[in-house]
Formats: structure tokens, C-alpha cells, sequence
């Protein structure tokens, strides 16, 4: 039988069902899983273990979300003496294509730096700007600012919260009040795509109490789509959700992203599913049982 492990933090603090529909999907294909926490991995006597277990006894290997940021790279540099080809979701992948930088030729006007200063000196263009910590998720700490006095002190204020740190700031899309779509990506394919409409502010997160709707990509939606779903596979990221506010690409999560549950509950029932027959096409494994 065909094994799976999944690395993941306390399901308790967990913001998606991921840990627990993923598991259930590769069973339901035949797949034995185990499910075990990021901290269990180990060298032992000069091989590594993963809770245990011989990494060769799986034939696929797939950590969701990074872990506690005190032990990533410990974890990441362990992890990464395995095969590439036996993750879902390989450490290159969640190094470097995780977020707001790896993807920058598609998104809108973007200033990043840890001085702040020099951000200052780029809301003088005028206009209306995103303002948000690059390490953020889930919409926290995302600010819409309107004028240059107003970033100054918006900037005061996330430079204190995190010191050191660097910021992106974004030229603000208009479109972002009509929605973002969101678009789950396994292997290179596109599984389901949904709205998420902001329902306070321009925030379209569903953490941050985002609408959501079913939708469909236009035809150039689903190119720009495509394009970014095969450069991720290509990549060894085999699983990921891509925002679009068309013609431009919002952000790109690898690590752990939220939307199979929501997807099921817009109707596409089959979405874990088809991510577990799009990643074993991927990867040339049969399925069944």
C-alpha cells in the first residue's frame, strides 16, 4: 500500500481543515497516512527519522505551513537531504516561492524594503496604497493608506510592531472591492476557483470576514492562472492557491492554503479528491487501490 506522511503544527491553531480533509482524501484513494507534528523530525544515529519512521517507507512526504519559525531552518536543512521528488510540496518550494516576492512580474506597482524612509518617499507619488509586513498572512496588519501623512504614521506604527522587518508596499487596485478570486492549484492543474469579496473593508481574506461566492475564470484569468500553477509544479510546489484581482496576481501561498473547505461548501464536493488525482498524475503514481 502506497503511504503518505503529512507534517503539521497543533491542529488546534490550525485555520483550515487541511490537516484532517487531505488525510481523508488519500485514504479514501487507497493510500495509507500519518499525520505527525512538525517537531517530530530527528537524526538518529546519523539518519534522519521522521516520528520515527524511515523517510523510504513513504512515497510521498508533504509538510503543511512552515512550524515554529525558532525551528525552520533546522527543520528545513533536515528535510532537505530527502529526494525533492518525494514531497508534494518541496523545501526549495517553501523557502523561497511562499508569498510576495517570488511572483512580483505579475502584481501591481510594489515597493518592499526595511527602511522605512524609503517607503515614505514612495507614497509622494500620491494615489492610494497597500501597506503590509511581507512574513503577514490572513489580512493582519494590512493597511489601506490614502495620503502621504497618513502612511507616515501607519508606517510609525507597523515599523514598531516589526522592528527590523521589511514592508511591501503596493499600489491599491480599485477591482479589490468587486473580489479576489482565489484559484486552488495541484500539479500544474487548476482544481476550483472562488470569489472572496471584502464585507468591512478592502480586505478580501475570508479570516478577515470575507464573503465568498462561486465563480468562473475568464479565459485570460485562467491563462495567467495556468501560467503560475505550471512554474509552481515546474518548481516542486505541487500544491497552492493564487489570488487574482485580473490582471494581477495578488499573492502565492504553497504552504499550507485555505480553500478545499470552502470549495466543498460552494459544491465542488470532489476538490480534496481531485487534488489527490492531480498530484499523483504529477508525480506518474497509479491510484486505487
Amino acid at each position: 500500500m502506497k503511504q503518505i506522511l503529512f507534517l503539521h503544527g497543533d491542529p488546534e491553531k490550525a485555520r483550515n481543515d487541511n490537516h484532517l480533509r487531505l488525510p481523508a482524501a488519500f485514504e479514501a484513494a487507497g493510500w495509507a497516512t500519518l499525520c505527525r507534528d512538525h517537531e517530530s523530525l530527528a537524526i538518529e544515529c546519523n539518519e534522519l527519522r521522521l516520528a520515527g519512521f524511515n523517510p523510504a517507507d513513504f512515497q510521498l512526504l508533504w509538510p503543511l505551513g512552515f512550524g515554529r519559525q525558532v525551528s525552520f531552518f533546522d527543520r528545513m536543512q533536515m528535510l532537505a537531504t530527502l529526494p525533492a521528488e518525494n514531497f508534494v510540496v518541496s523545501v526549495d518550494a517553501l523557502v523561497y516561492l511562499h508569498g510576495k516576492h517570488r511572483w512580483r512580474q505579475y502584481m501591481p506597482e510594489t515597493y518592499t524594503s526595511s527602511n522605512p524612509a524609503y517607503l515614505e518617499a514612495q507614497l509622494k507619488q500620491g494615489g492610494s496604497w497597500i501597506l503590509k509586513p511581507t512574513a503577514g498572512s490572513y489580512g493582519r496588519d494590512v493597511v489601506k493608506i490614502d495620503s502621504a501623512s497618513q502612511g507616515r504614521q501607519v508606517l510609525q506604527t507597523l515599523t514598531s510592531r516589526y522592528p527590523d522587518s521589511y514592508l511591501m508596499l503596493q499600489r491599491y487596485i480599485d477591482a479589490v472591492v468587486s473580489g479576489e478570486k482565489r484559484s486552488l492549484v495541484a500539479g500544474g492543474t487548476i482544481i476550483g476557483s472562488y470569489l472572496r469579496v471584502p464585507n468591512q473593508d478592502f480586505r478580501a481574506n475570508v479570516a478577515a470576514d470575507a464573503r465568498v461566492a462561486t465563480t468562473e475564470l475568464t479565459d485570460a484569468e485562467h491563462k495567467l492562472v495556468s501560467t503560475i500553477a505550471t512554474e509552481l509544479a515546474d518548481l516542486g510546489a505541487g500544491f497552492a492557491a493564487i489570488d487574482t484581482v485580473y490582471p494581477y496576481l495578488m499573492e502565492v501561498n504553497v504552504a499550507n492554503p485555505g480553500g478545499l473547505e470552502t470549495l466543498a461548501s460552494l459544491g465542488q464536493t470532489t476538490a480534496a479528491s481531485d487534488v489527490v488525482a492531480a498530484l499523483c498524475r504529477w508525480k506518474g503514481i497509479e491510484t486505487g487501490f
